[in-house]
C-alpha cells in the first residue's frame, strides 16, 4: 500500500474487513473457551490483536492524508480507544 493513500481509504476499506474478522475472531475464542480450550482461546485474542495492530499502523500512518486536520486527531482517538477495546474483550 502506498504511504500517500488517503486515510478514508485505508479506514473503510481495510477497517471494515478488520472488524469483521476481529468480531468472528471474539466469537470463535469464546466458544472454545467455553469448550474448554483455553490456550486455542488465547491464541485467537492474540491472532485478533495482532491482524488488529496491522491494520492500526497502516491507519496511523496515513492518519495525515487527510484535507482537514481534525481527521488526523479523530482517526488516531478512535485507533487508540479501539486498541484498548480490543485489549480488554
Amino acid at each position: 500500500m502506498i504511504e500517500s493513500e488517503k486515510l478514508w481509504r485505508v479506514w473503510w476499506l481495510w477497517g471494515i474487513p478488520t472488524a469483521w474478522i476481529a468480531s468472528a475472531l471474539i466469537l470463535v475464542a469464546e466458544s472454545a473457551r467455553s469448550a474448554g480450550y483455553h490456550g486455542l482461546g488465547a491464541a485467537l485474542d492474540l491472532l485478533r490483536l495482532a491482524i488488529y495492530w496491522y491494520w492500526l499502523r497502516l491507519t496511523w500512518r496515513r492518519s495525515g492524508n487527510v484535507d482537514d486536520r481534525i481527521w488526523t486527531s479523530a482517526a488516531r482517538g478512535a485507533l487508540i480507544a479501539g486498541l484498548v477495546l480490543n485489549a480488554i474483550v
